[in-house]
């Protein structure tokens, strides 16, 4: 009996039932997810793992071409009615929000950007075994492709547990400056980057094994050939991560 995914053994999987367009579009959408819900984790862990406050522009104060104008302007008699000119340039707020904040920009990214990779990614799989004469139907190089990004959905939620484990606690104060923030953060995350580093290879050797048999059964080439093609793809992915 044929398994239900290839994760396992691809080999019996495509060799069993052609790559379906259908199943290619519902993996999509469940690695495209899965990416998204990662945003959402990376908030977690970060919001409990950094505390303290900063000093952030008070919105409430009026810019200082209001408050800083000619006594003899129509900006001071419009500070003296309608803003608070006395309220201070910057006030303390929690770290957590501004982390919220800075990570919600990331979801539209996500939604946006993973299915263009998932296209793209076909689209190279689909030349490469053109190029070898390969048959068959360009749904079949997306089902291929889209089944080659589904170990995230393994490794994402294994680096995610990884960073809340390794991840060193920081505490930051409104005295604290941005750059030593920056270094503060990244120190901490040393423990956590070659975990990190080592499942996004294991992540991308997988998806290759995964499109070396789909390729060879989907679009009808050798496997040599589909091999090829998958370890061109991946190398490309992993230079492209190391820039």
């Amino acid at each position: 009996m044929a398994p239900r995914t290839p994760l396992l053994r691809p080999d019996r999987y495509f060799r069993a039932r052609e790559p379906d367009l259908a199943r290619g579009l519902v993996v999509a959408a469940l690695v495209t997810a899965a990416s998204v819900a990662l945003v959402g984790g990376l908030g977690v862990v970060f919001t409990e793992k950094i505390d303290g406050t900063v000093m952030v522009d008070n919105p409430n104060r009026p810019s200082e071409a209001f408050c800083d104008s000619d006594p003899n302007s129509m900006f001071t008699e419009m500070s003296e009615v309608g803003f608070d000119c006395d309220a201070p340039a910057e006030i303390e707020r929690d770290i957590d929000p501004i982390i919220r904040d800075a990570l919600g920009g990331f979801y539209g990214s996500m939604l946006v950007g993973l299915p263009i990779v998932l296209l793209v990614t076909a689209v190279i799989l689909h030349v490469g075994t053109a190029l070898c004469g390969g048959r068959g139907g360009f749904g079949n190089s997306f089902a291929v492709s889209a089944w080659g990004f589904a170990p995230v959905l393994v490794t994402m939620p294994l680096g995610l547990a990884a960073l809340w484990v390794l991840m060193d606690p920081v505490t930051i104060t409104p005295e604290t400056a941005p750059a030593v923030l920056k270094r503060t953060v990244i120190g901490s995350l040393q423990p956590w980057l070659p975990v990190a580093t080592a499942l996004n290879v294991a992540s991308t050797a997988w998806g290759a094994v995964i499109w070396t048999f789909g390729l060879q059964w989907g679009r009808d080439v050798s496997r040599a050939q589909a091999a090829a093609v998958a370890a061109v793809t991946a190398g490309l992915f992993l230079l492209v991560g190391l820039l």
